[in-house]
C-alpha cells in the first residue's frame, strides 16, 4: 500500500496508504488467528462522518464513503489492532479514471482508523511511524505537531491523531487546490477526534 512521493503524481490517498503500509509492516501479519481476548472493537471509518459532513468541509459534493478495511493486525508487539479505511470521492469526478493518479484523478478525502484494545498504549506508534518515515526520507515533509486529541501531527499530506486507544489519519486532495488542504484536514481531524473520544467513552460505560 506504499507509494512514492514525486510531486506530480503524489497525493493524499497514497499518503494515507503509505502510513497504512508503515503501520502494517511494523505490526506484522494481519491477525486472522489473533486471540479474541485481546482484540480491539472494530471501528467503521465510514460511520464516523457522513458524505454531507465531508462535503461541508471540503466544499465539494462527495459520493457516500467507500469502505475498505485491512482488518486485524496482530503479532508479538501489536495486539489485536483493527484497521478501517473510508474514501469519499467528489461526485463531479465520478468518471475520472486515470490509472496513473490516486482515485483516478478525482478530488477526495480518505480516512484510515486503527483501533487497539481498551487500555492499550500502542496508538502512539501510529504517529511515530510518520516521524520515522521523515527521518528515512520516505515522506518529503518533517511532521508538524498539532493540538488535536492526545497527540497529533500534520505530515505534509494529511493529519494523524492519537486519541486513547485509537489513532487515525485523514487526508484531503483537491484537484488544483493543494493550498487549501491542510486547513480542511485539521478541521476534519479535530471533529473526528471528538467523535472518537465520545465513542470510546460510550464503549467504556456500555
Amino acid at each position: 500500500m506504499k507509494r512514492g512521493y514525486a510531486r506530480g503524481g503524489r497525493h493524499a490517498c497514497a499518503a494515507v496508504m503509505l502510513c497504512c503500509g508503515l503501520m502494517c509492516a511494523a505490526a506484522g501479519v494481519r491477525g486472522a488467528d489473533a486471540g479474541a481476548a485481546h482484540k480491539a472493537t472494530p471501528i467503521n471509518a465510514c460511520a464516523l462522518m457522513t458524505a454531507d459532513e465531508i462535503a461541508a468541509v471540503i466544499g465539494l459534493k462527495v459520493d457516500p464513503g467507500a469502505r475498505s478495511d485491512d482488518g486485524w493486525i496482530d503479532d508479538a508487539t501489536t495486539h489485536g489492532a483493527y484497521s478501517s479505511t473510508c474514501l469519499w470521492r467528489a461526485s463531479a469526478d465520478r468518471n475520472s479514471a486515470d490509472p496513473s493518479l490516486p482515485a483516478g484523478g478525482a478530488s477526495f478525502a480518505i480516512l484510515n482508523v486503527f483501533s487497539w484494545p481498551r487500555g492499550s498504549n500502542e496508538a502512539g506508534s501510529f504517529l511515530q511511524k510518520f516521524r520515522d518515515a521523515a527521518e528515512s526520507n520516505l515522506i518529503p515533509s518533517k511532521p508538524v505537531a498539532l493540538k488535536i486529541g492526545d497527540e497529533s501531527l500534520w505530515w505534509g499530506d494529511g493529519v494523524a491523531v492519537k486519541s486513547g486507544a485509537v489513532a487515525f489519519g485523514i487526508s484531503v486532495h483537491l484537484v488544483n487546490g493543494r493550498p487549501k488542504e491542510r486547513q480542511m484536514e485539521e478541521t476534519l481531524g479535530a471533529e473526528l477526534a471528538g467523535r472518537i473520544v465520545r465513542l470510546q467513552r460510550g464503549r467504556a460505560t456500555g
